[in-house]
Order: C-alpha cells, then sequence, then structure tokens
C-alpha cells in the first residue's frame, strides 16, 4: 500500500514520497508535492501504477440522493474499495471530459461526499438508473469516447426482455429452461398462448421489480379469463379489453410455470453473478417467496425473504452453474462486455430449472452475506480489468 493525497483547493491529487514516479488512472502521471493535503487514501501500487481509480457512473438525479447518504449500494461499494486498497468517483456521465472527469469521493473521516476533479478512471462501471438516459446521444457519444481509448466499460446498458429471451433461446443448452415467451403486437398473440398454456404472464417489455406484470388464466371452458395484478384481481370476457394497453407500452406475453412451493407459497431464486478471471461465477443465491399476493416475488410488492439453505436441496446446483455460465456466455456475445448480473430463477414443481429474467444492473440484495461477496467479486473484477492482481 501506498498514500495518495488530494487538495481540495488546487483540485490536484500528489504523492509524496520525492524521486517516486507513478501513474494514477488513465496514463496520468501523479506529481510529488510536499504540501499538506485536505485528505488522503490507501491505494494499492504495482508495477508503477497506484489505484485502481474507478468511475462509478449514476444518474444526475441521484446525486442529491448521495450526498445525503441515501445510495446505500454506492457507500457499501465505494467504502469496500477502499478497504481493498483503491478509490471510487461517483459521477453522472455528462462530468466525463477529455482528460479528466469531475465526481464525488467519500472520505470516511468525515463522513461526507467531497466533490473532486480526478484524472480518467482506469474502469467505469455503470449505475445509471434510466433506459432513457443510456439512449441518449450524449451517453453514446461517451460510451465510443472510452472504447477509443480502450478503457473497460460495464455494464453498458438494461436489458429488453424480448432481445435477452432472443438471444438465450439461440443456446441449445438454455432453450429447454426458457419458458415459452411471444413479443405482444396484439390479442391474438395473447390468446394463442392461452389456448397453449392455459395460464399466462404478462410484462412490460422494459420494465423491472414487477412493475406492470399480470397474470392471466383461462377458466376450464374458456368462457372468461381472470386477470391477476398486485392488488387487482377481476373477471375479463374478451381479451379485447386489454387493446388500448398494447398500444401504449410494448409487452411479452410468457408461460406461467407451475411452480414448485414452500409451506404452500411460491417461490424463486435471485443469483447473484460476476465475471472472474474469463467465466461467470455465482457470488450468492437469495430466495424470494410470495406471500400476501402469490403473483410476485419481489419483496417489494410483499413477498419475503426465506433462507436459501431452505430449499438448497431442491436445487441441481451443477445444473444452475452451468446456466449462469451460458447465459453469461451468450450475453456477452450480444451486449457486449457484461460484468455482472443478475438472475431470476424458478423450479418446476417436476425439478426443472426455469431463466425467467436477467438483470444488468442488479438490485442490493438484502442478505448482508451476499452484499459482502458480491462487493468483493467486483473489486476483483475492478482490479482485472484495471491491470492490478487481486491480492
Amino acid at each position: 500500500m501506498t498514500i495518495i493525497c488530494y487538495n481540495e483547493k488546487k483540485q490536484q491529487w500528489f504523492h509524496q514520497d520525492e524521486g517516486r514516479t507513478c501513474v494514477f488512472g488513465y496514463q496520468h502521471p501523479l506529481s510529488f508535492s510536499n504540501e499538506l493535503p485536505s485528505f488522503s487514501f490507501h491505494v494499492k501500487e504495482q508495477r508503477g501504477k497506484v489505484g485502481p481509480l474507478v468511475g462509478i457512473m449514476i444518474s444526475e438525479s441521484s446525486i442529491p440522493a448521495l450526498l445525503k447518504r441515501k445510495k446505500r449500494y454506492i457507500e457499501l461499494i465505494t467504502t469496500s474499495l477502499q478497504e481493498a486498497g483503491s478509490i471510487a468517483i461517483v459521477l453522472p456521465f455528462s462530468s466525463i471530459y477529455e482528460k479528466f472527469v469531475q465526481g464525488y469521493v467519500f472520505v470516511r473521516d468525515l463522513g461526507q461526499w467531497v466533490p473532486v476533479t480526478a484524472p480518467l478512471p482506469d474502469v467505469f462501471y455503470n449505475r445509471i438508473k434510466s433506459r432513457s438516459e443510456e439512449k441518449t446521444d450524449e451517453f453514446q457519444r461517451i460510451i465510443a469516447f472510452l472504447n477509443n481509448l480502450r478503457i473497460p466499460f460495464f455494464n453498458r446498458s438494461f436489458f429488453t426482455k424480448w432481445e435477452l429471451y432472443e438471444t438465450l433461446q439461440k443456446n441449445d443448452q438454455l432453450r429447454p429452461h426458457l419458458p415459452a415467451t411471444l413479443l405482444v403486437h396484439d390479442t391474438d398473440d395473447i390468446r394463442k398462448m392461452l389456448q397453449i398454456y392455459g395460464s399466462v404472464y404478462v410484462k412490460p417489455n422494459e420494465g423491472a421489480k414487477g412493475e406492470g406484470l399480470f397474470r392471466l388464466t383461462s377458466s376450464p371452458l374458456q368462457t372468461h379469463i381472470l386477470y391477476e395484478q398486485i392488488n387487482v384481481r377481476k373477471t375479463l370476457t374478451s381479451l379485447d379489453e386489454l387493446t388500448p394497453l398494447f398500444s401504449s407500452k410494448r409487452y411479452i406475453v410468457q408461460q406461467a410455470i407451475d411452480i414448485d412451493t414452500w409451506k404452500g407459497n411460491r417461490y424463486d431464486l435471485r443469483v447473484l453473478v460476476h465475471y472472474h478471471h474469463g467465466a461467470y461465477a455465482i457470488s450468492g443465491i437469495g430466495v424470494r417467496m410470495a406471500q400476501v399476493q402469490r403473483l410476485t416475488t419481489h419483496v417489494l410488492n410483499g413477498g419475503k425473504l426465506l433462507p436459501y439453505s431452505e430449499v438448497k436441496h431442491r436445487i441441481d446446483e451443477a445444473l444452475l452453474c452451468n446456466l449462469i455460465s451460458e447465459c453469461g456466455k451468450e450475453m456477452n456475445k450480444h451486449f457486449g462486455f457484461i460484468g455482472e448480473f443478475s438472475a431470476d430463477i424458478g423450479l418446476s414443481k417436476d425439478g426443472q430449472l426455469y431463466v425467467y429474467e436477467l438483470n444488468a444492473k442488479p438490485m442490493i440484495f438484502d442478505e448482508p452475506d451476499i452484499q459482502r461477496h458480491g462487493a468483493k467479486q467486483l473489486i476483483s473484477l475492478f482490479d482485472e480489468l484495471a491491470g492490478f492482481l487481486s491480492s
């Protein structure tokens, strides 16, 4: 470990070892100074480089919450990086310039986020919360700029459910583990799926956290259809009642799997995954169980945490690891480098594993052990991409 310092007035990083040369961030020589620093950090040093310096991109609208210390996940990653001898600078993509960036570092001695100017980071980590921001010309320009400099960057965008399905179903090993899915053009697509499967889920193509999801179930004689949303349960006499819905937003329709239950409640797995030395490894497995309503297991919508140990004996972990690996490989081919993702995995009553969804920006896991191990794997990945050997 070595020490690097920052002068807030001069907006300058420096070291205090006279006669030594080193690089901080992307090709930035770190200068010597014996002046009193505003604050300092202990960092790793390898082959003349100190750091790494990690740029964490967040939305501009998230900055006020960050400064009020309400971005728990970002602060966890930042403090974990510091403990490992790295520095994270948190910034909106609009603050990335040709030779430098402007953002915030967390100074633990002060217990607050402090604005800094810094060199271009060694690696960037995308935690922007909005799909619309990622589609802007400015964001795409920044991505092209980083690509041109060959500065590692992940994950580059959210996934849409249909694009993911089209990508994964090309893989022979994954295809049997995907619920049958169609992109909804009109109610005929839903009618077709209901006739085959009897019960289906309809989901916004760009939805997240179970928002906008509903389930349709045909009556035995197909005379009416049960419509279930998180807080709504009603009977439809015709699918045409849903037509206005599909004119304003794109949806997919997905086969409803006859899912395994624990004490009468359906559950599924939330799997956290990170890239590590050329492969994808599981960093943690959480279980989410439906409770008050049986439609979704998301905790925000009434789901409940269940210890993985309760259902572990039901899961073919070797198969699960293989499915996760194949998902990572296919996404890498289609979406560019994927450094981390989470997977929603279901287990049918006959023991078959199903990949429901993959998420480019995993939500923070409520299980502390998964949080900690995920942060450790993420830091190892930053080191790998920045050319630092993990200790």
